[in-house]
């Protein structure tokens, strides 16, 4: 099997790139998630409101648009979904389309889309449930 095919393989069966292990939280990691939950518990009801209304929409093709981090929320690969239905990814263009609360990606190549549940957690972040059941967290770069 090729590097390349090896490679689109692990991207498309995570559809925005496979996570590629996490990294274990430290104390640090630990310590930000509790003052930002704490942060959340003591937000005013308009920033509830900002927030709230694009996760209550639920995954649009509309929500989709834009650049998003390709690896456990790290901007340094990306995958770009443009509004006329094609994506830039690390290893190439695609076509992606939404249905309901799935993201499915076609290379064009033979191989089956990908297709994965998008679960939208806030105005720019996502939870990506990929065919074998693994999760990871997405942002928006």
């Amino acid at each position: 099997m090729s590097q390349h095919h090896k490679l689109k393989i692990l991207l498309s069966g995570a559809v925005l790139l496979a996570a590629c292990g996490s990294k274990a939280p430290t104390n640090q990691d630990k310590a930000a998630n509790d003052s930002a939950a704490n942060a959340a518990a003591v937000s005013t009801p308009a920033a509830n409101e900002i927030t709230s209304t694009p996760v209550a929409a639920g995954l649009t093709a509309d929500y989709m648009v834009g650049k998003w981090s390709a690896v456990d929320e790290d901007c340094s690969a990306t995958l770009e979904f443009r509004k006329d239905g094609t994506t830039e990814t690390p290893i190439g263009e695609a076509k992606w389309t939404v249905a309901g609360d799935k993201l499915s990606i076609d290379y064009h190549d033979g191989s089956q889309p990908t297709v994965s549940t998008i679960k939208v957690l806030d105005p720019n972040r996502i939870e990506i449930t990929h065919a074998s059941g693994t999760k990871e967290t997405e942002k928006r770069c």
